[in-house]
């Protein structure tokens, strides 16, 4: 089902795909999603400055780690550059091939792998306006919006950028695909790492 998101509604780039599952459906996609979301965290494999979909974090938590870092730059009487980033059609996006690949990496593996693997392959949808369908098309990328395993799939998903970001020099704090990179500017060095940062995001 598509639902408006912002600007001219005449718009299909507008609107963003919304997945009705079935109940049963549902409900073992979020027992899955449960013990999978423990196992990271128990683990310690998330990145610790991912907000979005995690426990006891928010936009909320996100904006006042954000501020005080800046605060505490301005106070020291040096400068801070920072730069948001807004993914287009991020969920959407989601290459499986690649989601398997990490989900193994990250310890998740036999039974639950294959269930996931035939949960996100050979996946077929219809969009439906009012009483009328559209034609059936093959689901080639996305983590299936609505539904109660996609937002853990993608934060499994964009978690090594996370860390790459990390690595950089600079510090990255994210809300799901919404991300926020900054960096305290002592020298043209630290311009170069954010610099480096931009150019990883867009590779």
């Amino acid at each position: 089902m598509p639902v408006f998101k912002k600007g001219p509604a005449g718009d299909v780039k507008n609107y963003r795909p919304i997945y009705l599952t079935c109940v049963a459906c549902k409900v073992m996609e979020r027992i899955i999603a449960r013990h999978i979301y423990d196992h990271l965290i128990d683990c310690d494999l998330l990145f610790n400055m991912q907000h979005g979909f995690v426990r006891k974090l928010s936009t909320c938590t996100n904006l006042l780690e954000s501020i005080n870092d800046w605060t505490t730059i301005v106070q020291n009487k040096r400068s801070v550059i920072i730069a948001y980033i807004d993914f287009t059609r991020a969920f959407d996006s989601v290459s499986h091939g690649k989601l398997f690949a990490r989900l193994y990496s990250y310890g998740i593996r036999g039974d639950v792998l294959k269930w996931l693997t035939n949960f996100f392959s050979d996946r077929t949808h219809q969009t439906r306006v009012g009483q009328y369908l559209s034609a059936v098309a093959k689901l080639l990328s996305g983590v299936v919006q609505g539904s109660g395993i996609g937002p853990v799939m993608f934060l499994i998903y964009i978690d090594e950028l996370a860390k790459l970001l990390k690595s950089c020099g600079i510090v990255a704090k994210l809300f799901a695909d919404d991300v926020k990179v900054y960096v305290e500017i002592i020298n043209t060095a630290d311009a170069y790492k954010l610099h480096t940062a931009l150019d990883l995001i867009a590779e």
